[in-house]
């Protein structure tokens, strides 16, 4: 079974709301553009969860070390530009063989109030992230230029376009129709006042007892787990 198109889902939450489907979606408008409103909300809603490790979205990110930079704006990588979150445990030198650990903004500030001065060189042992960019506490010298930073991160995800009747999302079949066309079915049919929006309700979330809903169904094939929450120790 194929994955949904942009007009196909559309079309399906219009059926499931007793509406006439539409033959492209260059003109949309009153309770159309409502329930195209609402199934990309329903996508936002699901996969940008950022307690939940969608492996659909996993991918590998390197920053290329350059002589004189610590600081590497993330749209501007090769592999990674993508990147709505990263894994911070994953982070790691691959030259020197060891991991870099995260510091929060704040921490960073406290640890570095003048910034990073040119004296310090190496590979780098701590970073941070803000203003778009990874922060690293040691600038490349010529040694280090051309070595690479490797780390896994989670991809900012495809949304249906207007522009693109034919385009996919990244959630994997069945679960475009069975979860991302459901929550959007419920949230229009809510917003309606439709009494009908409780069955979309016990369809996405499960009735708390014997009936699952798609939403955990999805979660249990397509989340990664996470191993143990990250830590600080303080000696």
């Amino acid at each position: 079974m194929a994955k949904l198109t942009a007009l196909e889902a559309l079309n399906r939450v219009l059926r499931n709301i007793g509406e006439a489907q539409v033959a492209s979606l260059t003109s949309l408008s009153g309770i159309q553009m409502i329930a195209w409103e609402k199934l990309e909300e329903a996508i936002q809603d699901v996969v940008t969860d950022q307690n939940t490790r969608w492996s659909f979205l996993e991918s590998l990110g390197q920053v290329s070390l350059t002589t004189g930079n610590n600081a590497y704006t993330i749209t501007g990588l090769t592999s990674g530009s993508d990147m709505q979150s990263e894994d911070k445990e994953s982070v790691r030198s691959v030259d020197a063989g060891r991991n870099i650990r995260y510091k929060t903004p704040q921490e960073w500030d406290t640890l570095y109030p003048k910034g990073i001065t040119t004296d310090a060189t190496g590979y780098p042992d701590l970073y941070s992230g803000y203003a778009g960019q990874f922060i690293f506490n040691k600038k490349a010298s010529s040694n280090e230029n051309g070595s690479v930073i490797d780390f896994r991160y989670w991809k900012i995800p495809a949304y249906y376009q207007t522009a693109t009747a034919t385009g996919t999302i990244d959630m994997p079949e069945p679960f475009d129709r069975t979860l991302i066309v459901a929550l959007a079915t419920l949230k229009v049919m809510t917003y309606l006042g439709n009494a009908e929006a409780s069955v979309y309700k016990v369809q996405v979330f499960g009735n708390g007892s014997d009936i699952e809903g798609s939403l955990d169904k999805a979660k249990q094939l397509y989340t990664s787990p996470l191993l143990k929450p990250r830590m600080t120790y303080v000696l």
